[in-house]
């Protein structure tokens, strides 16, 4: 059986959008948001064996292909945008590189707040597909809120 995964522990740090593929000719955007690393246990491998090591959760999430109107945080302020799930038309190219293969996350809603001298809170909402490639966590739903940032570099 699969085990839960420790949702409670992520801490989204911050996330940054940018000009992402071109989708039958239009641009899209994508975004990563940022955790704080972790270490956890390790389902798929027996705590009490001399080369027990547990899991590292270092890497961002990754979302592609996000259709939105703008770039520009001013333009998104106070919107939320709804998407569906993979494989229909329209969603969002999601993932995260955990237990060494990318697994997928289905982001059904952003939201995007007011922005400020910090940048524009979002909120994601979703399901993460942990049991997609055996990650040996359960599926689960979560909300991420975080700050959004223009990723350096771009315009």
């Amino acid at each position: 059986m699969d085990a839960v995964f420790p949702v409670e522990q992520l801490r989204p740090l911050h996330a940054e959008l940018f000009p992402g593929p071109q989708l039958e000719g239009r641009h899209t955007a994508s975004c990563e948001v940022h955790f704080a690393p972790f270490e956890m246990p390790n389902p798929n491998d027996d705590v009490t064996s001399e080369d027990y090591e547990p899991l590292s959760f270092e890497s961002p999430l990754r979302l592609d292909f996000i259709d939105l109107p703008s770039l520009n945080l001013n333009a998104l302020a106070g919107q939320t945008f709804t998407f569906p799930t993979n494989p229909e038309p329209g969603y969002i190219d999601g993932s995260i590189y955990f237990v060494g293969t990318h697994n997928p996350v289905d982001i059904t809603r952003i939201t995007f707040g007011t922005l400020t001298e910090h940048g524009l809170p979002v909120t994601f909402e979703g399901t993460w597909q942990m049991e997609f490639e055996a990650s040996g966590f359960q599926d689960f739903e979560t909300t991420i809120h975080t700050t959004l940032q223009r990723r350096a570099g771009t315009a």
